[in-house]
């Protein structure tokens, strides 16, 4: 009987044993969906894989639309000018993503700040954050650029938005291979939003119940993927939204730095920038 005992509890240590060992060599391929369940990398990528392949194919369909366009007047635009439309479109995406750098690199410098309390650092970051996106169009946004591209005016939100798809297909693609929990959540949230982005001028002006719903759908998708929204509601789904603030936003913002975790590097570079571009695509001029 002891015998038996002993085997029983040895088989049991040499189970936890080598599930310990798994998760500590791979643990980001896991879900924990529950204290007691996880679903692995092999069942959630899956749904990544659905989800992020609408966006090339949407990106090129776009695309060949927004070149196949012509001007009223096709005398006056040359065919060296037809590039000029997805020039500019990737200058702009180009410029959104290097503000998510710098955004991403701030609370660094914010950090080494003296006398700052936590909403204090959170209100900088903002202020910042508005501010240096400013300086990045004012330094970028050349003059001639615009001109070249003013005379392709016709579907410029078009070829806006298959940049914008391609950049977030490349992205959320990356991350899937740093850190495939984080693409698959980041997914879920950014790539409805970006399939569905269309200048909310556009639905209004055709006064029917799909593109009105269609616009209602984008400015709700527009607050919910805003990163510190997200938080919010994420943070409240699992938890409790009970005394949350701004102060566990930026608390988990710097987590994130001092973990050198994959997800922040998400955030910064893929999805706050892709946010930007899709708000920028709602509210184009057409």
């Amino acid at each position: 009987m002891f015998c038996t005992h002993c085997r029983l509890i040895e088989g049991v240590i040499r189970s936890i044993n080598n599930l310990l060992e798994k998760f500590h060599q791979s643990f980001f391929l896991y879900l924990l969906t529950s204290p007691g369940k996880f679903v692995s990398v092999g069942i959630y990528m899956i749904p990544f894989t659905l989800l992020v392949a609408p966006l090339p194919i949407v990106a090129a369909y776009l695309h060949t639309n927004a070149s196949s366009s012509t001007p009223q007047n096709p005398s006056e635009v040359d065919a060296n000018n037809k590039s000029w439309k997805w020039l500019n479109s990737a200058r702009k995406v180009l410029v959104i993503h290097l503000w998510g750098v710098v955004v991403s690199l701030l609370p660094f410098f914010i950090c080494q700040l003296p006398n700052t309390t936590l909403t204090m650092n959170f209100v900088l970051w903002g202020f910042a954050s508005a501010f240096s996106l400013l300086i990045l169009y004012l330094i970028l946004d050349c003059p001639i650029f615009e001109a070249a591209a003013s005379q392709l005016e016709k579907n410029r939100w078009a070829s806006l938005k298959s940049v914008t798809l391609s950049a977030t297909f490349i992205g959320l693609s990356l991350m899937s291979v740093i850190n495939f929990a984080t693409a698959e959540i980041g997914a879920l949230l950014i790539v409805p939003f970006c399939l569905l982005a269309r200048p909310l001028k556009l639905d209004i002006q055709a006064k029917s119940w799909r593109t009105l719903l269609r616009a209602s759908c984008n400015i709700a998708l527009g607050f919910v993927v805003f990163p510190p929204v997200a938080f919010v509601l994420l943070k409240g789904a699992f938890e409790d939204f009970y005394g949350i603030n701004v102060v566990d936003y930026w608390n988990w913002v710097e987590s994130l730095w001092a973990w050198n975790s994959a997800t922040y590097l998400y955030v910064g570079v893929v999805h706050l920038p892709c946010w930007a571009l899709c708000i920028h695509i709602l509210f184009h001029s057409c």
